[in-house]
C-alpha cells in the first residue's frame, strides 16, 4: 500500500508559472517546498510506444541536490485506487534504498477544491517525511490524470485488478 496524503490537487495552479518550470516536455509538479528547496517532477514523452520517463529534481531552484529518472516501463507510476475522498496519482523514484513518491491530489468532497502536491519520502517501507508544495506564483500542479494520459499515450494500460500499469494487456 502506498502512503499518499489525502490532500487536494485538480488543475494547473498557475498557468503563468508554467514558463518558470525547467521541464523539457511536461511539468507535473513545480513548487517551493520551504527552506529554499524546490520540487520539480517532469514527464518526458517518448517517440515510440512504451517509451517515456519521469524525472525528479529536489533542492535549491536551478541547483537540485537530487535528480532521479524512472522510465515509464519501470512500473513506478501509481494510479489512483478509486477509493477514498481524495483523487490522486503519483510516481515513485528509487535511489539508494529510499523511495520518493511524488503525488498530486484533490479532495473530491470539497466544492471548490484547491490542488495540492508534494513528495512522500520512505526508507524501505518506513515513512521518513511528507513535504507539501507551497502555493503562490510559480507553482505548477498539472491536472489530475496527467500521469494516466501520458502512460496511455505511451501504450500502457491500467490493470485494475493488480493496481498497476502494464504493456502486455490488461484484463
Amino acid at each position: 500500500m502506498h502512503s499518499f496524503p489525502c490532500l487536494p490537487a485538480l488543475a494547473l495552479l498557475a498557468l503563468s508559472g508554467a514558463a518558470l518550470a525547467d521541464c523539457r516536455d511536461e511539468t507535473l509538479i513545480s513548487c517551493d517546498i520551504g527552506d529554499g528547496r524546490h520540487l520539480e517532477v517532469c514527464i518526458e514523452r517518448g517517440n515510440s510506444p512504451g517509451e517515456g520517463a519521469f524525472t525528479y529534481a529536489f533542492g535549491p531552484r536551478g541547483r537540485p541536490e537530487l535528480t532521479l529518472r524512472e522510465e515509464f516501463a519501470a512500473g513506478t507510476a501509481i494510479p489512483w485506487s478509486g477509493v477514498g475522498r481524495a483523487i490522486w496519482e503519483g510516481v515513485a523514484f528509487r535511489s539508494g534504498g529510499h523511495v520518493y513518491e511524488a503525488w498530486h491530489s484533490v479532495d473530491r468532497l470539497q466544492e471548490d477544491p484547491l490542488p495540492e502536491a508534494g513528495v512522500t519520502i520512505l526508507r524501505g517501507e518506513s515513512f521518513l517525511a511528507s513535504l507539501s508544495c507551497g502555493g503562490g506564483p510559480g507553482t505548477v500542479i498539472a491536472p489530475l490524470f496527467t500521469i494516466h494520459d501520458a502512460m496511455t499515450a505511451a501504450g500502457f494500460c491500467r490493470d485494475l485488478a493488480r493496481h498497476e500499469w502494464r504493456r502486455d494487456g490488461c484484463g
